[in-house]
C-alpha cells in the first residue's frame, strides 16, 4: 500500500496535461548506431519524453530511419545488393538496438514508406503553388566513366570554404558550411575515382532567400531558451549570410519523386525530404492507432510543444531549414527548442567509423546491461562541449557510482528489511531531526531534477538523483540499523522512502533499473502508470516487499581489456599508416 504525504505540493507539478511532440534526428539506415549517436540525440530525447509523460503530459516520441540518402545507394553498391535490401536489413538492426536500450519511441518509422512519399509530394506541391519553388538550369558533376550524374555523396573533394580535404559534395563536416557539389576543389567520383566533368541540367530550387526574415523572427522569438551556442551559431548564420536559394532536386531514382512539371527522373534532395519524415512518421503512428487524423493535433495545433533533439552536425537543418519549410507551407507549429548536443570522442580521438574507431551499440549490448550504457551516456553527455568515451572511465563510473552508490544502497536497505522484519516495512518510532532532514531531501531532489530536466541539463539532473542515493548511504552508515535495534525501524522506514523515490526519479534515465527496484518494492512495474506526483507518496508500515537481489554485476577488467587492446592496436596501425584518427 502507499499513502499520500501530508505536505504541500512542492514538486512543480503541471496543473493541466500538455501535448508534447519530441523528435530525434532520423538516423541514416546505411550503418548501425554508435555510442555517440545515443549520447548526442536519442537518450536525451528519451529522458525528456519519459519525464513529460511522468508529469502527465500527452508526450509522444517520434523517430525512424532515413532511407533515401545517397549514402544508402553507395553502401548498397559496395555490398552488391539493392538499396531496398540494405534498408530492410538495417532497419530491423537499428530498431532492435533501440528497443534493447529502452528507447520509448511511439513509432519507429521509415522514410521509404508510401506515407512518407505522399507527405513529401503534398508538401512540395503546396510550396510550388505558393511560389517558393522555381526551375533553373544548373551545373552538375557528371562522371563520364560511370555514365551518370553524381549526387552529393557520390563525389568528394576539398571544402571550398575551409580547405578540409575528403569532404562530400553537400556539407563540410569540419566547418559545417553548405555548398553545391560542383564547388568542391579537386572533385572525384567516389565510385571509380575519376575526375567528373560539368554538365547542365534543369533543377528545381527552394526560394529560401524569401524566408530569411521570417526565420530570423522565429529564432529571435524562441531562441532565448535554446542553448547559447545553438542560438549564437544560428543567428550568426542568418545575420551574416542570410539564406541562399537551394537546389532541392537530384538526377537519380532513389527517393521521393520530385512532384514538379519538368522533373521527370528526379527526386527530392535528401535533406529537403527527410526533415518531413518527422511529420510522415507521426502520420504513421496515428494510422497504426486507427486514428489517422490524430497527427494533426500534434503538428497543426498551437497548443502542442515541439522539441527536436540532434547533434551539432545537423544544426543548420533543424534551426533554419526545417522552420523555413514549415513557415513556407503554413499551418504547422514550429519547434519550441532544438536541443543540440556536441560530439562524443573515443579515448581522446575523434570518432571514425571508416577506420573502426567507434563503439557500436550492438556490440556494447552483448556485454553490458542497457542501463549501464544509458547511465554512462547520460553521465558524460556532450551537452555544452565535446566529451570523451574511455573504457576505464566507463568501468569506474559504473562500478563506483551506479553499483557502489545506488545499487549498494538499495540492496543493503532491502536486505536488512527482509532480515530484520521479514520483508515488511517497519513501523517507525518517533522520527528525529536527522530522519526528517533526510526525508525532506526527497522533495528537494525532485524539485531540482525537474528544474534541470526542464532546462535540458540532463547530466545535472542525474547528479541530483545520485546525490539522493549518496545521502541515503551516508544516513544508513550514520544510523547503523544492523547494530542499533532501537532506531532500526525508523531508519529503515526512512531509507525505504528514498528507494521509493528513486524508483520514480530514475524512470527517465534508467527505466530497466526503475522497473527492477519497483519489483523489489512490490509496487506496480508498468511505468506508463507511474506519475511524478507519486513522489508525494510513502510506503506504509506493513507493506511487504518482494525478492531482493543485486541490480548489477560489476564491470570486470576482463570485460573491457579486449576493447582497450583492440583500440590500442587500431591506433598503432592507423598512426603508422596515416597519422592519428580524424573526424568522420
Amino acid at each position: 500500500m502507499v499513502t499520500l504525504l501530508s505536505k504541500p505540493n512542492l514538486l512543480g507539478l503541471t496543473s493541466m496535461a500538455k501535448k508534447v511532440l519530441v523528435t530525434a534526428a532520423l538516423p541514416y539506415v546505411y550503418a548501425p548506431r554508435h555510442f555517440g549517436h545515443l549520447a548526442g540525440a536519442y537518450l536525451p530525447a528519451d529522458i525528456y519524453v519519459r519525464y513529460r509523460r511522468l508529469k502527465g503530459d500527452r508526450a509522444i516520441y517520434i523517430c525512424g530511419t532515413d532511407e533515401n540518402a545517397t549514402s544508402v545507394v553507395l553502401e548498397a553498391v559496395r555490398l552488391k545488393i539493392s538499396p531496398k535490401e540494405l534498408c530492410d536489413r538495417n532497419y530491423l538492426v537499428q530498431k532492435e538496438v533501440f528497443e534493447k536500450l529502452g528507447m520509448s519511441f511511439d513509432i519507429y518509422s521509415r522514410t521509404s514508406l508510401p506515407i512518407h512519399f505522399e507527405t513529401v509530394e503534398e508538401f512540395y506541391k503546396t510550396l510550388h503553388k505558393k511560389g517558393y519553388i522555381y526551375e533553373k538550369v544548373v551545373k552538375q558533376l557528371y562522371c563520364p566513366k560511370c555514365g551518370t550524374f553524381l549526387p552529393d555523396r557520390f563525389v568528394k573533394g576539398t571544402c571550398p570554404y575551409c580547405g578540409a580535404p575528403d569532404q562530400y559534395g553537400d556539407v563540410c563536416e569540419r566547418c559545417g558550411r553548405w555548398y553545391e557539389a560542383w564547388e568542391l576543389v579537386n572533385p572525384r567520383c567516389v565510385i571509380c575515382g575519376s575526375t567528373p566533368v560539368l554538365k547542365e541540367s534543369l533543377h528545381y530550387f527552394l526560394r529560401l532567400s524569401a524566408l530569411t526574415d521570417k526565420v530570423l523572427e522565429y529564432v529571435k522569438q524562441k531562441g532565448s531558451k535554446w542553448r547559447k551556442a545553438t542560438l549564437n551559431k544560428t543567428l550568426s548564420w542568418l545575420t551574416r549570410e542570410g539564406l541562399r536559394d537551394k537546389d532541392i532536386t537530384r538526377d537519380y531514382s532513389w527517393g521521393p519523386p520530385a512532384p514538379f512539371p519538368k522533373a521527370k527522373g528526379q527526386v527530392i534532395y535528401n535533406w529537403a525530404e527527410n526533415l518531413l519524415g518527422y511529420i510522415s512518421a507521426t502520420k504513421h503512428w496515428a494510422a497504426d492507432l486507427g486514428k489517422p487524423e490524430m497527427w494533426v493535433e500534434y503538428w497543426r495545433m498551437e497548443d502542442t510543444e515541439l522539441y527536436c533533439f540532434i547533434g551539432k552536425d545537423n544544426l543548420f537543418f533543424h534551426t533554419i531549414l526545417f522552420p523555413a519549410l514549415l513557415i513556407a507551407h503554413g499551418g504547422y507549429i514550429l519547434p519550441e527548442n532544438v536541443v543540440v548536443n556536441e560530439f562524443v570522442n573515443l579515448e581522446g580521438e575523434k570518432l571514425s567509423t571508416s577506420r573502426g574507431w567507434v563503439i557500436w551499440l550492438h556490440d556494447m549490448l552483448k556485454k553490458f546491461h542497457p542501463d549501464m550504457i544509458r547511465y554512462y551516456a547520460a553521465a558524460i553527455a556532450p551537452e555544452h562541449k565535446d566529451t570523451d568515451f574511455k573504457w576505464r572511465d566507463f568501468q569506474a563510473k559504473v562500478n563506483n557510482e551506479l553499483i557502489a552508490n545506488l545499487g549498494n544502497f538499495i540492496y543493503r536497505v532491502l536486505t536488512l528489511i527482509r532480515k530484520l522484519y521479514g520483508g515488511v516495512i517497519p513501523e517507525p518510532g518517533r522520527l528525529d531531526e536527522h530522519d526528517e532532514e533526510v526525508l525532506s531531501e526527497i522533495s528537494k531532489t525532485a524539485e531540482k531534477v525537474a528544474a534541470e530536466v526542464e532546462r535540458f541539463e540532463f547530466k545535472k539532473g542525474l547528479r541530483e538523483i545520485m546525490r539522493l542515493s549518496s545521502i541515503g548511504n551516508g544516513y544508513l552508515n550514520a544510523k547503523r540499523p544492523w547494530s542499533n535495534p532501537d532506531e532500526a525501524p525508523s531508519t529503515l522506514y526512512v531509507a525505504s522512502q528514498i528507494i521509493h523515490a528513486l524508483s520514480i526519479l530514475l524512470i527517465p534515465y534508467l527505466p530497466f533499473t526503475a522497473v527492477e527496484i519497483r519489483r523489489m518494492l512490490n509496487l506496480p512495474t508498468n511505468l506508463n502508470d507511474v506519475r511524478w506526483r507519486d513522489l508525494e507518496k510513502r510506503l506504509e508500515p506493513g507493506h511487504r516487499i518482494g525478492e531482493v537481489k543485486p541490480l548489477f554485476r560489476k564491470v570486470r577488467d576482463e570485460d573491457i581489456a579486449p576493447e582497450v587492446e583492440k583500440l590500442k592496436k587500431l591506433r598503432a596501425r592507423y598512426e603508422a599508416e596515416a597519422g592519428p584518427p580524424r573526424a568522420h
